[in-house]
């Protein structure tokens, strides 16, 4: 019994197919069958019920799971613990960036570390809270820039970094475009523009607009500061976001402009809630947060 058929075997419990386990894994379909025939053999049970479009554990495959995920949570938790004495220099850490952190001043952090510590194996990843959220939880990242709120689904620690009062960004044509403060259903007829963020401050956004009398006609949502910039300056809808986000964009073909409701975002950083995170984990954690204090 090998340690790569028990992660395959919880692999294919997981995605209820050997197809989607052998993406998720980068491994070959037919290894996969064939490390899970061997796996089979050896125990001389069937572990799988092979349906048209799925797979199920058979009553023995139920019981080997429970097994093979209390062998495997030891095994990582044996791999966090020795590295106590290793030389966390050479550690690594995985990192989940939101697309626009540059334009929060972020970065920065990110692209010091590296300098300050050579050693360290530093990948970066960029995709929106959600998608960095899902990729700490199947341990694919060990640490995420993501935006608050964010789904109580997922389980970790987060630690502020910019708080952002939430405004609206107007063509300079736009009629209101030199008021010093604006009312959301000012804007119920026109068309609005979204940054991917997170599902749940998109949400918190559609409902000040909701509460303000109307359902937003959402234009665009992606992830492309640039195009959205271009098309409020083309007077082509008008876009809600962080002040400071905005102010980063900010040239004399558009205008920001504060809202009367109260809607904020937060932008932080994110770790797995572990009893004791990898000692390179924690040495990116802790040299973030004294960057922003100083």
């Amino acid at each position: 019994m090998e340690l790569r058929q028990l992660e395959y075997f919880q692999a294919i419990e997981k995605f209820r197919s050997f197809s989607a386990a052998s993406f998720e894994i980068s491994t070959s379909q037919s290894t996969l069958s064939n490390q899970i025939k061997k796996l089979e053999d050896e125990l001389g049970v069937k572990l799988f019920k092979r349906h048209a479009r799925y797979v199920s554990l058979t009553p023995a495959g139920e019981e080997f799971l429970i097994h093979v995920q209390k062998v495997l949570s030891e095994i990582e938790k044996s791999k966090e613990t020795i590295q106590q004495y290793t030389n966390f220099e050479k550690g690594q850490v995985h990192i989940g960036a939101l697309p626009y952190i540059s334009h929060l001043g972020l970065d920065k952090i990110i692209t010091n570390f590296i300098k300050t510590h050579p050693g360290i194996d530093i990948r970066v990843y960029t995709g929106d809270s959600d998608d960095s959220l899902t990729n700490m939880r199947e341990k694919r990242i060990n640490v995420a820039f993501i935006n608050a709120p964010y789904s109580s689904d997922y389980d970790i620690d987060f630690y502020p970094l910019v708080k952002d009062r939430i405004a609206i960004i107007v063509s300079k044509a736009n009629p209101l475009s030199n008021e010093e403060m604006v009312d959301l259903r000012d804007f119920s007829e026109e068309q609005f523009l979204m940054i991917n963020s997170s599902h749940d401050f998109r949400l918190d956004l559609i409902n000040a607009c909701n509460e303000s009398g109307f359902e937003p006609n959402i234009l665009l949502n992606g992830a492309s500061m640039h195009m959205v910039k271009n098309f409020v300056e083309e007077g082509i809808g008008v876009a809600l976001m962080g002040y400071r986000l905005a102010q980063s964009i900010s040239n004399p073909n558009i205008s920001i402009i504060p809202i009367k409701q109260t809607v904020e975002r937060t932008t932080g950083i994110a770790v797995p809630k572990y009893k004791k995170l990898p000692l390179a984990t924690r040495l990116f954690l802790d040299y973030t947060l004294t960057e922003i204090n100083n």
